[in-house]
């Protein structure tokens, strides 16, 4: 019986993986992961700039509300090279909003934002002084908000 008992101990030492099982494990996880990067970091690049573009499109509203409930005009001032914008109380000066959008400090590193023109006012009656379009990026993919006279803002698909 001592045989016997010593081949169960043997059998019971070699449950479990082996060096080659877990290696090929790791490559297929690797692969997996390989295949799965890019594809990662295009969804990534396009929810930065989806995300950006409904914040712009609410600042944008938000300008018109700002100068009807002042009863004053905002100035929009955009800067392409920080991709950055402010509203400018535009009697007073006041800075009265700054947004950027760059830098390790944004959650949504765009690699471009770009007004057309890039200073406008907006009226308290409504409207602003000139029709506004904004092109923002990160990477290859882009969208397009386009602002009225009128104060229609939108975001063109």
């Amino acid at each position: 019986m001592a045989p016997s008992s010593s081949k169960n101990a043997t059998k019971r030492a070699l449950k479990g993986f082996s060096i080659f099982e877990i290696a090929i494990v790791l490559v297929i996880i690797g692969i997996l992961a390989a295949m799965t990067g890019p594809a990662m970091s295009r969804i990534v690049r396009h929810q930065r700039v989806n995300r950006a573009s409904m914040i712009i499109v609410s600042d944008m509203q938000n300008a018109f509300a700002v100068a009807a409930r002042q009863r004053e005009p905002v100035r929009v001032q955009a800067d392409a090279s920080t991709r950055s914008y402010q509203f400018v109380d535009r009697k007073t000066g006041a800075v009265l909003r700054i947004r950027a959008f760059y830098g390790d400090t944004s959650e949504y590193r765009l690699s471009s934002l770009v007004f057309n023109p890039t200073t406008f006012d907006v009226f308290p009656n409504g409207v602003s002084s000139s029709p506004v379009t904004i092109d923002l990026a990160n990477g290859d993919y882009s969208k397009r908000i386009t602002a009225s006279t009128a104060g229609f803002v939108r975001l063109v698909p």
